[in-house]
């Protein structure tokens, strides 16, 4: 598989049960590199490992961090094998990859596998991944460290001029965390809908 811009690889496998419950296709990938975050930290495909904790596929499909727990349009079977920048997740569902948007909980068929996925990504990752706002990240603030995303304030589902949008690094539990439970509020409300909410930002710390 090529990669650009990769900026972490997970360490190797050294419990390969781990393999247990996932598909071939992904485990194959994950035998020959054990995660990595490529495209300037665009794109993060999670390990097999139990540490570090934010690259584990297993930590994010059982206990407190399972996306099935946070996120009601989490399957049981999902896959969470991967996420962008943002901490919208990619799930491999069956054969298929989904989309989940994290800051409204909505999952989406993104009509495709888990080759092309991996090769549309490669073909057009600007396009294809959304990282229009990782480029201007790393204008303002500079790269994003393994075991970060970036947090939008306000979140992209309040519809906001990207001009008028801040952005910072936050740990990959914190923004995900932050993003479940601020989904859960929007989720019942229509489109439309003047509200005044009170967001409380996540912590910033390591």
């Amino acid at each position: 598989m090529t990669l650009r811009g990769v900026t972490y690889q997970g360490p190797p496998i050294e419990d390969f049960s781990l393999l247990d419950g996932v598909p071939p296709e992904l485990g194959d990938i994950l035998i020959q590199i054990n995660g990595f975050i490529a495209y300037g930290g665009g794109l993060h495909v999670r390990g097999l490992c139990e540490e570090p904790f934010w690259h584990s596929l297993g930590r994010y499909r059982e206990g407190e961090m399972a996306l099935r727990a946070l996120f009601p349009n989490v399957q049981h079977d999902d896959i969470p094998f991967a996420q962008d920048y943002l901490g919208n997740q990619f799930l491999l569902r069956e054969e298929a990859v989904w989309r989940l948007r994290a800051d409204t909980g909505e999952a989406r068929l993104m009509e495709a596998d888990l080759p092309s996925f991996f090769g549309r990504a490669r073909e057009d990752a600007v396009g294809y991944l959304s990282l229009d706002l990782l480029a201007r990240h790393h204008t303002e603030n500079g790269p994003l460290e393994p075991g970060e995303l970036v947090h939008t304030m306000p979140p992209p589902a309040l519809k906001p001029d990207d001009r008028d949008v801040a952005l910072r690094a936050v740990p990959v539990a914190n923004a995900v965390s932050f993003l479940a439970a601020f989904s859960k509020q929007i989720r019942d409300i229509p489109d439309g809908t003047q509200v005044n909410l009170k967001l409380l930002d996540p912590d910033a710390s390591r």
